[in-house]
């Protein structure tokens, strides 16, 4: 095969050492670094900077000169040496490349259709029916075997099942499931349920107190005030609403509550306003102790009325006994 020789080096005729050293005497003589400027010298440093900037371009000439002397026959050379030598081998490389290519990537195919329909049994031996052979993210190259990418299959099936299992021993199974199939990370789907959850129950609180306020504050507007002793909104031994009932009821329960009661005030109400008599309370006063006795304390539930236990708070009330409502 031929070969390409250099039959003549450049030959640069200079004297630049000659010439370096007459440009050193010229600046010394300048004295550049001993220029003072000032006002009255501005005018002159520019005049010199300006003969400096012309003389140093005058030998930039020359250098180019030189260089596109020296370049001219390679630049030529570079252009024939591409089509005849470079661009042949880079088609003849291209083609080979091509056709390897062709080949490798038809075995890789042929390893990832085997190994994809193997995941597939897999899955349904496993009844998961949510994940893609992508899902595992195999890198199929010609290196790794066929046997190998089976045994990631089967340790990523064994991850989905352990996962599902555990997901199985949470409250929120059916959501997390959910969750876990978006992402197949466990950990994650539970905590984002788990958060919701929480949320959600905040929320639900928050709205229940309002309503239980709203509830309250239409109870005292009818004058129902709360009694701690029964532990209810009473307008009279009669008309009475439990808290149980206030926190309990639903919507629908409530208004027809809060209607019976509001008929009931405005029927006694009426009655009251034509003179009918209204029974007095009758307090029961206990006798009055006058040795310092011991306090005990006693746990008791009491069945009665509304009227009686309202009286029996009274009684206790009056008599400094104290007592809370369980």
């Amino acid at each position: 095969m031929n070969k390409i020789e250099l039959v003549q080096i450049p030959i640069i005729e200079q004297n630049l050492i000659e010439v370096g050293k007459s440009v050193t005497e010229r600046l010394s003589l300048l004295n550049i670094d001993g220029q003072v400027a000032t006002v009255e010298t501005v005018k002159a440093l520019k005049e010199m900077r300006a003969n400096l900037n012309k003389e140093l371009s005058e030998f930039e000439d020359q250098r180019k000169y030189v260089k596109n002397g020296i370049l001219s026959p390679y630049n030529d050379f570079e252009i024939i040496y591409k089509e005849e030598v470079s661009d042949k081998y880079k088609n003849a490389l291209d083609t080979l490349k091509d056709k390897i290519a062709f080949v490798e990537n038809a075995i890789k195919e042929e390893k990832r259709t085997s190994v994809a329909q193997y995941f597939k049994e897999l899955c349904l031996s496993e009844n998961i029916d949510f994940v893609t052979f992508e899902s595992v993210a195999l890198d199929i190259n010609l290196s790794t075997s066929e046997k190998k990418y089976k045994e990631q299959c089967n340790e990523f099936i064994s991850r989905i099942k352990d996962d599902l299992a555990l997901i199985g021993t949470q409250e929120f199974k059916a959501e997390i499931t959910v969750e876990y199939k978006l992402t197949l990370n466990a950990s994650r789907a539970i905590k984002t349920v788990q958060d919701r959850k929480e949320s959600e129950r905040i929320e639900a609180e928050r709205i229940r107190l309002v309503l239980i306020n709203n509830r309250k504050v239409a109870l005292k507007s009818l004058g129902l005030i709360f009694d701690e002793m029964t532990n209810a909104f009473v307008f009279n031994d009669s008309i009475f609403i439990s808290v149980n009932d206030v926190e309990n009821l639903s919507k629908e329960e409530f208004t027809t509550k809060y209607i019976s009661i509001e008929n009931d005030i405005k029927t006694e109400s009426s009655i009251n306003v034509v003179g009918q008599p209204i029974e007095e309370k009758q307090v029961l006063q206990a006798p009055k102790v006058e040795e310092k006795i011991e306090l005990v304390t006693a746990s008791f539930s009491v069945t009665g009325t509304i009227a009686q236990l309202r009286a029996l708070g009274a009684y206790m009330k009056q008599n400094n006994i104290n007592y809370k409502n369980i």
